[in-house]
C-alpha cells in the first residue's frame, strides 16, 4: 500500500506539473513535455499496476476502480490515502 501512495501522489504530480508544462511550451516557449510526458505516462501505468494488484485491499467497487484509472486519476492520490489501512 506504501508504494501505491507514493505512485499516486508522484503520478498527480506530475499530471499537474505536465498540464503547466504544455500551457509553457504554448506561451512561452520552454518544452519540458518531451521529459514529463513519458515521466509521467510512466507514473501512470505503474498507478494502474499497483492499483490493480492491491484492489482487494482498497475494497473498490469495479465502477469506482474505472473511474479512477480513467477520469479521476489526478484524484487517486486522494481516494488511496481515503482507503482505510486496516490498522497499517
Amino acid at each position: 500500500m506504501r508504494a501505491l501512495r507514493v505512485v499516486a501522489l508522484l503520478e498527480t504530480i506530475s499530471f499537474a506539473v505536465l498540464l503547466v508544462g504544455s500551457l509553457l511550451k504554448r506561451t512561452t516557449g520552454p518544452d519540458i513535455v518531451p521529459v514529463l510526458g513519458p515521466l509521467h505516462g510512466a507514473l501512470f501505468v505503474a498507478l494502474v499496476f499497483l492499483v490493480l494488484a492491491n484492489l482487494a485491499h482498497l475494497r473498490w467497487s469495479w465502477w469506482f476502480t474505472l473511474l479512477m484509472l480513467t477520469i479521476g486519476s489526478p484524484g487517486a492520490h486522494f481516494a488511496v490515502r481515503a482507503t482505510p489501512t486496516g490498522g497499517r
